[in-house]
């Protein structure tokens, strides 16, 4: 029996709005981060494989505590004090960098940082999706994440221009103030709308991990976002070294993502056209053309075209996960689903990208993208299999209990 969903179409502006709001504040930290994290840590004297395990860790972590998080909201129903609490908690370590120096020092500060920031993304997906329509509205909230994201990479880039000789003071002082701005977004958040009053199994994480169909989805997943540890942990890195200067790379971070707004802004209508299957075998068909050529040049032209594809490995991707936990998980396991996707894919996944990432940058350079397209093939293969095996049922219906089918 399908569980009765709430209205998502009656009195939501005002939510939608505050969704935004966190969503640009989430989006604005991961603009400076993802760009230019790996050189705050290499003016920290972190060398490239000291940074592919440091990420992995950080990342693995996330994988072991985002399930248990995401099954205490689901318990609670209510998320916002939760999410208010890893909001502090992340600005907290961010002021830490501003002294932090050393391996040790930085990994233990960089894993509260990430391991707080991380946990919250899961948690308001599942408040967006309760209270917009993933396949009409949750793009065009989800796409000022984006918006702000090309604003903080842009900016970031021309801010460490103007203040070279201080690269990694401002990067610290970027962090802080996009995670303050993201805090008092957090603060603003709505509630989430009341699910259908139904019986949450014990163990909704292992129900879903014993089911056929959610591990092919997270093995599609999972292995696409893997794909992605060379181009997150050193594309600057490797283009800085082919001379590129810090706003052109900026730039170029900022490009991969105005695709993706268009994609989250404008094509509900294709979202909902193509299918959550279709659109994760599309980003990772992507995900292998855009590896191939970044391992094959750094001239600056192809790697602007190329950005483009970030449309596809990351937002057409992510698209289709959302769309995916929409339609075949119940509500009484959301929050587990997006936990569970979350700490695997996100977690996980790119945590084993980023640490082989650091040893083929040592030894490949470029050339560790070409390992990475592989991935991302694989990818394909696990997404294909998905599509055979799901008709859109729900897995997980409240009255099916613990039971995978």
């Amino acid at each position: 029996m399908m569980p009765e969903q709430p209205d998502r179409t009656a009195g939501t502006r005002l939510p939608k709005v505050r969704l935004g709001t966190f969503y640009g504040g989430y989006f604005l930290v991961v603009g400076v981060l993802s760009p230019f994290w790996p050189l705050y840590l290499e003016a920290r004297g972190v060398g490239p494989s000291e940074i592919g395990l440091m990420f992995a860790l950080t990342f693995w972590l996330r994988a072991l505590v985002g399930p248990p998080i995401g099954r205490y909201a689901d318990r609670r129903g209510d998320s916002r004090l939760l999410l208010i609490g890893l909001g502090l908690l992340a600005l907290a370590a961010a002021v830490t960098f501003f002294w932090t120096r050393g391996f040790l020092p930085l990994l233990a500060a960089n894993t509260v940082f990430f391991l707080a920031y991380a946990s919250l993304l899961p948690l308001v997906e599942t408040v967006a999706l309760r209270t917009v329509d993933a396949e009409k509205g949750y793009g065009r909230v989800r796409v000022w994440g984006s918006i702000s994201f090309m604003i903080a990479a842009a900016g970031g880039g021309f801010a460490l221009e103007a203040y070279g000789a201080l690269d990694a003071t401002t990067i610290v002082w970027l962090v802080v103030i996009t995670t303050v701005l993201m805090v008092l977004g957090i603060m603003w958040l709505p509630a989430a709308p009341p699910r259908a009053a139904a019986p949450s199994p014990r163990a909704p994480l292992m129900s879903l991990l014993k089911n056929r169909v959610f591990l092919l989805f997270m093995a599609a997943t999972t292995l696409i976002h893997a794909s992605h540890g060379v181009f997150y942990g050193f594309s600057t890195l490797h283009w800085s070294a082919a001379g590129h200067d810090k706003a052109t790379i900026g730039l170029l971070w900022a490009e991969g993502v105005l695709v993706e707004v268009l994609l989250f802004a404008f094509g509900a209508r294709f979202v909902q056209r193509i299918g959550p299957v279709r659109l994760i075998v599309l980003g990772s068909a992507a995900a292998v053309v855009r590896w191939v050529v970044m391992g094959l040049t750094t001239d600056l032209v192809p790697l602007a075209l190329v950005q483009v594809l970030h449309a596809g490995s990351f937002a057409a991707v992510h698209l289709g996960a959302m769309l995916f936990i929409s339609r075949g998980i119940a509500d009484s396991h959301a929050n587990s689903a997006q936990a569970a996707f979350s700490g695997i894919a996100y977690g996980a996944g790119i945590g084993f990208g980023l640490l082989i990432a650091g040893w083929l940058y040592d030894v490949m350079g470029g050339g560790a993208y070409m390992v990475q397209a592989a991935m991302a093939a694989g990818g394909i293969m696990f997404a294909v299999a998905l599509g055979r095996v799901w008709q859109g049922q729900v897995l997980m219906a409240a009255d099916q209990g613990a039971t995978a089918r």
